[in-house]
């Protein structure tokens, strides 16, 4: 896993002149230090809450981490650790968060209930168990783990592989599907069903790293999720109920297709797709505010490999029309980008060795 060594900026804020069409952003480091930043969140009073790989759930107080817990159990190895974390959009009523992190054991998907002055976390309920985990040559290799609440107000939790095989077409393995679930993580209606496990939504994945979701359901879609690919063709897939066409067997055989039209003419295709060398994608959202005036709506996507933001322009029946790069080299591997109550763009970024930050970006 490649660290960017770039020193940061002297001054914490900065402007990236429009190009492109997109308009002037300004930039500014709300807070530094951080190692392995995987996700960032917001509770109803605008209290960011994040999360770094090791294994500590922070919020953000006048300029400043402060840590809310520290999970005993975390397997921070490779990709593995700490992972995803959302908050439920009924905070208000029910106090709780959601986080993925890596046992030594399995992958899972955990609740806490917030404490009123968002000082510390208790009730911990683990809802999602036993998605897969890596530990053996590559520890923590595809543990892509990533919660949103849907506009459906079910939760949607897309995971990796654990670089196993047989796991994505695996109708009772989690690994490598987009799961929907409630909040005590029982199975939502209207997935897949059949022989899946009641939980999966769609299968065939190769290591789900982000989701995007609408306000509300268009053609049959919930949003979009991204995931890795071997040495090529990282895809952005719609979230559809199916086969996304994933299948690297016998053992672990990468030279397959991602998606594998040949063994699955059914397998839904992905909207994009990175061609002849992956890039990494990682976090995504759409962009959401008056403020961001012609880039309202467009997909933000965090690059890791690569090493920027890139926005998309999507037109009819979901088909790219643009492709905009953006902080190319400057922060690093960025892993997250997340649309805050203020209009504001949040980057998370992941070079590990306390380098790493959580920007906030906004049109000029």
């Amino acid at each position: 896993m490649a660290d960017d060594r770039r020193p940061a900026p002297d001054d914490a804020m900065n402007v990236q002149q429009g190009v492109g069409g997109v308009p002037t952003l300004v930039e500014e480091e709300i807070l530094g230090g951080l190692s392995n930043v995987w996700d960032v969140a917001f509770l109803p009073d605008s209290t960011a809450l994040f999360t770094e790989r090791s294994g500590t759930i922070s919020k953000l107080s006048d300029g400043k981490k402060v840590a809310l817990h520290t999970l005993p159990d975390v397997y921070a190895r490779g990709e593995g650790g700490l992972l995803g974390l959302a908050v439920d959009p009924k905070f208000r009523e029910n106090g709780f968060i959601y986080a993925c992190y890596s046992t030594e054991n399995d992958v899972r998907l955990s609740r806490w209930k917030v404490d009123a002055r968002v000082r510390s976390l208790s009730e911990k309920t683990d809802i999602v168990t036993g998605m897969p985990v890596n530990t053996t040559f590559y520890p923590g290799r595809h543990s892509g783990c990533r919660p949103r609440f849907g506009a459906d107000g079910y939760l949607w939790i897309g995971t990796g592989d654990a670089a196993t095989g047989k796991n994505p077409q695996d109708p009772k393995s989690l690994g490598g599907k987009v799961l929907r679930t409630d909040r005590d993580g029982k199975a939502a209606p209207g997935n897949i069903g059949g022989e899946f496990d009641a939980r999966i939504y769609s299968y065939g994945h190769r290591n789900v790293q982000g989701l995007a979701m609408y306000d509300h359901a268009r053609d049959g879609s919930y949003g979009y999720s991204v995931e890795h690919g071997p040495d090529k063709d990282d895809e952005i897939n719609p979230l559809k109920p199916g086969n996304m066409g994933w299948n690297p067997v016998p053992l672990y055989n990468e030279l397959v297709s991602m998606t594998d039209k040949k063994e699955f003419p059914d397998a839904i295709d992905p909207i994009w797709t990175s061609g002849e060398s992956t890039i990494a994608p990682s976090g995504m959202t759409f962009i959401r505010g008056s403020r961001w005036r012609g880039l309202e709506g467009r997909l933000a996507m965090a690059v890791l490999k690569n090493k920027h933001v890139r926005i998309l322009k999507l037109g009819k029946d979901s088909k790219v029309e643009s492709e905009e790069l953006l902080f190319t080299n400057k922060y690093g591997r960025i892993r997250s980008v997340v649309m805050g109550p203020d209009q504001a763009l949040y980057l998370t970024t992941d070079n590990g060795a306390g380098q790493d930050k959580i920007v906030k970006v906004v049109p000029r």
